[in-house]
């Protein structure tokens, strides 16, 4: 199956459709809304995207879907989560529908979860698999897919 959107451009696209759905249809009543707890988790799911990246930027392994990685990165958010950075993405849109507090924006981590947990996620899964065999066998062991 071809790649059409790169992760990050999936989730974006999915929080564009939300904003459209959520200003367009609206007003929407604020079920919940609690910016401090908003902020925690924009911050901590931003951290956790950057410092994740950076590990890969240090191996100097790619961070596109559908090209082959040079190293396995287990270390640093890695020996938590085999996804630090959808974790991090996934946080970050939850952070973002505690600031709405309406319905249409709880569908962005909804979303998005879906789309990078039955799309993207299975596909990298297994190109590791085929070129890291064992060694990320091992690793799949060790690390959850989420947290």
């Amino acid at each position: 199956m071809p790649i059409l959107l790169q992760p990050p451009f999936a989730s974006f696209s999915i929080v564009m459709m939300v904003l459209a759905l959520h200003y367009q249809l609206g007003p929407w009543p604020v079920l919940f809304r609690v910016p401090a707890l908003s902020m925690a988790l924009l911050g901590v799911g931003l951290g956790l995207v950057v410092l994740a990246r950076t590990y890969f930027t240090l191996r100097k392994t790619t961070l596109f879907v559908g090209r082959t990685s040079s190293q396995l990165v287990c270390d640093g958010p890695f020996r938590i989560s085999r996804n630090p950075m959808y974790v991090g993405v996934v946080l970050c849109l939850l952070g973002m529908s505690f600031w709405f507090g309406t319905l249409p924006s709880l569908l962005a981590p909804v979303l998005s979860f879906c789309v990078l947990n039955f799309f993207h996620i299975p596909r990298e899964e297994a190109m590791l698999r085929a070129h890291f065999g064992d060694a990320y066998h091992s690793y799949t062991r060790q690390v959850r897919r989420w947290l």
